[in-house]
């Protein structure tokens, strides 16, 4: 039987308040975004009703791949947790996250643990910013964290010493000839149309491209970029990129608009039944089949 994987990222929870370290530059730009727009692109009771959804779903795994949150407040974190409580007590340890850059989003805020505090389950492998789990017989998930905290950008960043630690973990499991998805948060690859940023991408994205190229994972999972999508870089071509899109917004796009995506794996590690979902107005979910675009690097 196919396993069935349900992605989703990007839910952001806020609250109207900078934050104790408000002198830090990035948390005025934060809060200045979240009163004039962010709070209308991302409103609470669409949050609620993403998590109300997905709870009745069916599927064997599913994964976030990060921003939990709008500015890493506890309050924020709190919120979260709550909500995710009805996918913890359906999935259990099969609910599988990490954070994104929302939820490192300064120094302080990571000092304090709010992520590992809320979501001690979060990131399977604490203190470390790699991490893997088996999800079948010669399948496994590695999810890695390049989200750090700047200063004024959301940029994540893939250091030297983190591209060691992933590129160790992939070749344990090439000794086990595991089939590997991996989930990081930032796109290495963006379809036609989709612009990276240089304030907004992953630092030493080229660098993971090449750690995909030579161990080939069937799929990359990820977030970040507001839009839900499906790309084969000619880079990477063994490897299905997903973008799920954000959780929690509401946008006129149904690739934009709040929802997630599913798919298949079989047991020889095949990728099938690529499905995107958004939510209607009236709140139930819409399916219709997530077609690959050719990926290229902005």
């Amino acid at each position: 039987m196919p396993m069935r994987i349900l992605h989703f990222s990007d839910i952001h929870f806020w609250r109207l308040f900078p934050g104790w370290d408000f002198y830090y530059p990035k948390r005025f730009l934060g809060l200045s975004n979240l009163l004039i727009s962010r709070r209308r692109h991302f409103p609470k009771d669409l949050a609620e009703s993403v998590i109300k959804a997905i709870s009745e779903q069916t599927a064997d795994y599913v994964l976030f791949s990060g921003d939990l949150t709008t500015m890493s407040l506890e309050s924020e974190f709190g919120d979260a947790a709550t909500a995710f409580a009805p996918l913890y007590d359906k999935w259990g340890e099969n609910l599988i996250l990490i954070p994104g850059n929302h939820d490192r989003y300064s120094p302080r805020s990571v000092r304090s643990g709010f992520y590992e505090k809320y979501f001690p389950r979060g990131f399977p492998s604490s203190g470390k910013r790699v991490f893997s789990k088996r999800l079948g017989a010669n399948l496994s998930l590695i999810g890695f964290d390049a989200s750090r905290p700047f200063m004024v950008r959301s940029n994540g960043f893939l250091d030297e010493a983190l591209e060691e630690e992933l590129n160790s973990e992939f070749i344990a499991h090439k000794e086990s000839n595991d089939r590997i998805i991996l989930m990081g948060h930032f796109p290495y690859s963006y379809p036609n149309g989709q612009i990276s940023r240089w304030d907004h991408k992953l630092l030493r994205d080229e660098a993971l491209a090449e750690l995909i190229s030579n161990h080939e994972p069937i799929a990359y999972l990820h977030g970040h970029k507001h839009a839900r999508w499906c790309v084969k870089d000619p880079r990477t071509p063994s490897t299905i990129c997903l973008n799920a899109g954000p959780a929690g917004m509401r946008s006129s796009s149904a690739d934009k608009g709040a929802g997630w995506v599913t798919f298949d794996v079989s047991e020889e590690g095949k990728i099938s039944e690529l499905t995107k979902v958004h939510l209607k107005d009236n709140g139930e979910p819409f399916s219709e089949a997530l077609k690959e675009q050719e990926g290229l690097t902005a």
